[in-house]
């Protein structure tokens, strides 16, 4: 059984996967539902076997023995009450045997139990749409519930058999104790004597009642949590010795005899490949069904997008001559526009001509500039090389022609220098360590004494350069850290013997791979190699099993295998994390930038195309307004893409973008930040005030986060055009800024808009009947309608002069007051 947990004080749910079944029991009342599939479950001390199918719903209660065997690609779900909140709901209850079978009953008498599948599936909705942030709302569905069992399934009470109680109860210390202490070694004797039994008896005791030997129960128990510890970074050995194994040696021998795989290739596995397979469980469009048997029967399963309408009111008060801080807008400094090759596409070029125009910024960013593709690098048969810059050349001209500095990341390796071939992306990029270091450094010396003779030591100097990829890219096996670090430092050391002013950046681990970051400032402090800014990214990603509440992650073939945080302030968090590390090193003044981040890894995310992207991009820039020397938001197009494209418009691309050219929401929301005036005067949950001379701007967002299934990839609740049941419950805010300290006169008043009811081009083309194919006067109106809603008005402004704004929920909006 492996098993996902979602924790809270009273209640937990957990997911029940086909593995090797466990004997087991615990205190809590537990009610299991079956998603999918068929298992086998067995019954006190083994006496009852059931087969159990998709829709099941079963009670086991606290202390029974029971055994789950899910075969295939079944699931199942399973709700832990604890007994501290059964005993303040119902005291009496502990003396209470629920009975509730489903599988016991024909169709004609399914009645009573649909009733209590419709309350566990409310129980559920509760927990994964967040609503355990309104504690009374979740534990009255959870007495609602045990009401229901209490009055329809309690069993009357049997005689009990004082043996057969006796020797439960002292199985029950037995594996109790062994639950408290598997982490030291725990000998049959100790065991037996300190429960005051004999070791033969309770040898016996084991074997009867669990079908187990107490040494293979204990191992059961340490590899069980040695299975959840194999999800972090932490080391086999530090494993081992963490769940009580006398090495690590003995942990993978159990491992293996157990799993049939060593706990690094069970690793490898959950890294890359560990999820439920696409086949099973997804419709025929590529939508998971694992929640989709319980959420049915829900009474109104639409009730999990429609918000309460119910306003969360602010009251501020602002004073308008207050001057917090002078803005430098860094979140304009960087954009990253895919791959090199990709800017040479005339459509593309198209799209970044008209981000300059209407936004602006100083620097793009491509990676793949070394790719087969461009043709930099090309092998003779005699076995020399030639440079060929035409390619490159083309790219560097069209950037510079816009206005733009280029971001120089040397990726990824040419094949002819690559030591061997890996591909991580469906284009042609090959990751790897060059076969020749003197080839690879060689390379880079030429590349950049191209760029000083073609556009000048001034110009070069203002670039950025980034020495190779990202160094979590070792997980894929094809090098070592300490060859990475060999290779940052010698092309560092290359590029700045040309230059020592030459500006680099690196290494772009991710923002919260505190391992990697300070390995990298130690290395490159004893190196002799730091660079001038510390370049990571955030993708605002955690590994399964990083965080307490979390199921099963779905495969995605283009993606690697990670859920969305569910900390809302995940980039405030780890760049607070990230300084407070460079200020222990002595690097407190080392310009951190984020040279690549969206909202996850995940490059089918269909809710990249509506407007919580808008919303999400006006939370993490206002928030953490330059607190960044640079945020490069990846990406700028949907036609940059690293997987198979789609024909859809909008198929849940990074971009700013479609494909076409469509300008989508996220690109909305940039043009409106830019009317960020230079003084910040205030700033809050979900509401940012800036000033210039005669002008005041409010920015407001009601940002609304995954729900707990759609961050684990779940898209029972997705399709093509229905987007926003995914997220937690969301109620609309009410603000009533008072301004203080304007001159009264008359002003201007602006107010732009984005979310469902406008400026989002998705949320319009759901209006237009979300066709397949436009025509070209269908597409020029498409383009129209997803401008932000704009009103304009004359306002007569007093001392005490108050603005009054709702924003729902995805929903951005600007006000501008202008005298």
């Amino acid at each position: 059984m492996q098993e996902n947990t979602l924790t809270a004080s009273d209640f937990r749910f957990s997911i029940s996967l086909p593995d090797d079944a466990i004997a087991s029991w615990h205190q809590d009342l537990e009610v299991m539902y079956i998603l999918q599939g068929t298992g086998v479950l067995q019954l006190d001390d083994n006496q009852f076997t059931y087969e159990v199918r998709q829709d099941d719903i079963i009670v086991l209660n606290s202390y029974q023995l029971h055994s789950l065997d899910m075969q295939g690609s079944g699931k199942a779900l399973s709700l832990f009450i604890s007994r501290t909140f059964l005993a303040a709901f119902c005291p009496e209850i502990e003396s209470m045997n629920i009975e509730c079978k489903s599988f016991l009953y024909p169709k004609e008498e399914q009645a009573r139990f649909n009733l209590l599948r419709s309350e566990f599936a409310s129980v559920f909705q509760a927990y994964y749409k967040n609503e355990s942030r309104f504690p009374i709302l979740l534990r009255s569905r959870v007495g609602v519930l045990l009401n229901n069992l209490v009055h329809n399934f309690l069993e009357q009470t049997k005689p009990k058999d004082p043996s057969r109680s006796s020797s439960r109860e002292r199985l029950r210390k037995a594996t109790d104790y062994i639950h408290q202490h598997y982490r030291e070694n725990i000998t049959l004797s100790e065991l037996a004597s300190t429960i005051y039994l004999s070791s033969s008896y309770l040898s016996h005791l084991f074997q009867k009642q669990l079908g187990l030997t107490f040494t293979a129960y204990l191992t059961n128990v340490r590899l069980s949590q040695a299975m959840t510890l194999l999800r972090s970074e932490r080391t086999i050995t530090d494993i081992a010795s963490e769940v009580g194994f006398p090495s690590a040696n003995a942990l993978i021998d159990a491992f293996k005899r157990r799993f049939g795989v060593t706990p690094g290739q069970y690793r490898h596995i959950n890294e890359h490949d560990t999820a439920i397979p696409k086949e099973n469980g997804m419709t025929s469009e590529g939508f998971s069904t694992d929640f989709s048997s319980l959420t049915q029967h829900l009474h109104h399963p639409e009730q999990s997008i429609v918000h309460p309408q119910v306003n969360e009111v602010h009251d501020l008060h602002v004073d308008t001559s207050r001057k917090i801080r002078m803005l430098s807008h860094n979140w304009r400094t960087l954009v990253n526009a895919g791959y090199a090759k990709d800017l040479l596409n005339g459509a593309v070029q198209a799209q970044i001509r008209k981000l300059q125009k209407e936004i602006g910024f100083r620097y793009l960013r491509c990676k793949g500039l070394l790719d087969d593709d461009m043709m930099l690098y090309v092998s003779k048969l005699s076995g020399s090389a030639d440079y060929n810059f035409v390619y490159v050349d083309e790219v560097l001209d069209f950037m510079l022609s816009v206005e733009l500095k280029p971001y120089v990341e040397f990726s990824y390796m040419p094949s002819a220098l690559a030591r061997e071939a890996v591909f991580p992306f469906k284009r042609p990029s090959i990751l790897s360590m060059p076969e020749k270091l003197d080839d690879w450094l060689a390379l880079v010396t030429s590349l950049v004494r191209h760029f000083i003779d073609r556009y000048g030591i001034e110009s070069v100097r203002e670039w950025r350069f980034a020495p190779f990829v990202s160094p979590e890219f070792s997980g894929y096996g094809v090098f070592t850290m300490e060859e990475y670090w060999v290779l940052y430092r010698e092309t560092t050391h290359a590029i700045r013997a040309i230059d020592p002013q030459l500006h680099i950046a690196g290494p772009g681990s991710n923002i919260d791979s505190s391992d990697y970051i300070s390995d990298f400032l130690v290395s490159c402090s004893k190196g002799n190699c730091m660079p001038d800014s510390l370049a990571l990214r955030a993708y605002h990603s955690i590994l399964p099993g990083q965080e307490d509440s979390g199921l099963q992650i779905m495969a995605e073939d283009e993606a690697f295998p990670l859920a969305a945080s569910g900390d809302e302030q995940f980039l405030e968090h780890t760049l607070h994390k990230v300084k407070k590390l460079l200020r222990q090193r002595g690097f407190g003044n080392l310009p951190v930038i984020l040279e690549e981040w969206s909202n996850s890894i995940w490059q089918r995310d269909l809710c990249n195309d509506t407007s919580y992207k808008s919303a999400f991009l006006f939370k993490n820039i206002l928030e953490n307004y330059d607190q960044f020397e640079a945020m490069g938001y990846w990406s700028l197009s949907d036609h940059m893409e690293e997987i198979v494209p789609l024909p859809d418009l909008f198929h849940g691309g990074f971009g700013l973008f479609t494909r076409g050219g469509l300008p989508k929401s996220c690109y909305r929301a940039l043009q409106l930040l830019r009317y960020a005036g230079n003084s910040l005067i205030s700033e809050g949950d979900g509401y940012f005030i800036t000033s210039s001379k005669g002008e005041i701007q409010i920015f407001l967002y009601n940002y609304c986060h995954y729900d707990t299934l759609y961050r684990y990839r779940h898209t029972t609740h997705l399709t093509q055009t229905e987007r926003y049941n995914v997220f937690n419950i969301r109620n609309s805010r009410q603000y009533h800024i008072r301004l203080d300290g304007l001159t009264p006169g008359d002003y201007t008043e602006r107010r732009y808009s984005i979310g469902p009811d406008g400026g989002s081009a998705f949320d319009e083309w759901l209006k237009m009947g979300a066709p397949k194919d436009m025509r070209s006067e269908e597409w020029s109106y498409l383009e129209s309608r997803s401008l932000p809603l704009f009103q304009m008005h004359s306002r007569q402004v007093t001392e005490d002069f108050v603005v009054n704004a709702v924003v729902q929920p995805h929903e951005v909006q600007v006000i501008l007051l202008t005298r």
